[in-house]
């Protein structure tokens, strides 16, 4: 199916290809994301599904593919570092092995998008010759959706203190660019987005273009997520963030970094800046992909 599919998208660049990870949420997949991927008016050319958790059984597999409405679909295991990061490149390393051209549509297995999600990132794409495009991503949690304003300009800088609204569930990019950062950084345990934006942007070839609409839905509803306050994952992230960015900051950066992690995370900058806990990690543009 992989060798198939993989021709299909060499003869009709650019194409887009969903890439998805997920890790133990099967329901969250058949009631959420994977609808959501097969109500897009852009059909997508396949659906690219790693699982980071426990193995599924051929009936649940054939119970995920029967959500995608018949779009061409490929499900594989996380054959790299455990976590996040090592699904995520063990999709783009797939794609990369069997010459994908076109762009790689990402979603959180528990987000999902507005149906014009796709066609709107690519029409935008087209028209810029952007090889980035970051919709709108809206904040929804149970009590009702969280007032925030679109992405007005992109600054590499800006992800060093915060994220002003690009994740992984509208993350857009070309496969030629996110083999050039060399995907993600296996490395971190949270905090990809902000790294993997970093480094996209700072690369010389990146053309990155901005959505006017809100796309796509990022939910807060439910425990569990890498961005948990007092999480084990996002102490983790913050201090191999934090190694890997920190001498770069200026001192009003440095600031506005660690008042967000306690603010928002509960960490203080003596937790985040322990010595000796964090990872010895690669400062370059480049993850872990070629790896």
């Amino acid at each position: 199916m992989l060798g198939r599919e993989c021709t299909r998208t060499v003869d009709h660049p650019p194409g887009v290809i969903v890439l998805l990870a997920t890790c133990n949420r099967p329901t969250l997949l058949i009631e959420r994301s994977l609808p959501s991927i097969a109500h897009q008016t852009h059909r997508p050319q396949s659906v690219l599904v790693v699982n980071d958790g426990t193995p599924w059984s051929e009936t649940a597999t054939k119970n995920f593919q029967s959500c995608l409405d018949g779009l061409q679909s490929i499900f594989l295991n996380n054959e790299r570092v455990r976590g996040a990061g090592g699904a995520w490149n063990t999709g783009l390393s797939a794609l990369q092995k069997c010459g994908h051209t076109g762009f790689v549509a990402m979603l959180d297995d528990d987000d999902e998008w507005d149906s014009d999600h796709l066609a709107a990132n690519l029409e935008l794409a087209m028209r810029q010759q952007a090889n980035i495009v970051v919709s709108g991503l809206r904040i929804r949690s149970a009590a009702g959706d969280i007032p925030r304003e679109l992405i007005t300009t992109l600054r590499d800088r800006d992800f060093l203190t915060g994220n002003p609204g690009w994740q992984g569930s509208n993350t857009f990019v070309s496969m030629e660019l996110f083999a050039g950062v060399g995907g993600f950084r296996e490395t971190l345990r949270s905090m990809h987005d902000r790294d993997l934006a970093i480094r996209l942007l700072r690369h010389p070839d990146a053309r990155p273009a901005l959505g006017q609409h809100w796309t796509a839905t990022w939910r807060i509803d439910l425990p569990g997520r890498l961005s948990d306050r007092r999480g084990s994952a996002k102490l983790d992230g913050l201090r191999t963030f934090w190694t890997i960015y920190g001498h770069e900051m200026s001192e009003p950066e440095r600031v506005i970094f660690f008042d967000r992690a306690e603010r928002l995370f509960g960490f203080s900058s003596q937790e985040i800046c322990t010595a000796g806990i964090a990872p010895s990690c690669d400062r370059t543009i480049a993850g872990d992909l070629r790896a």
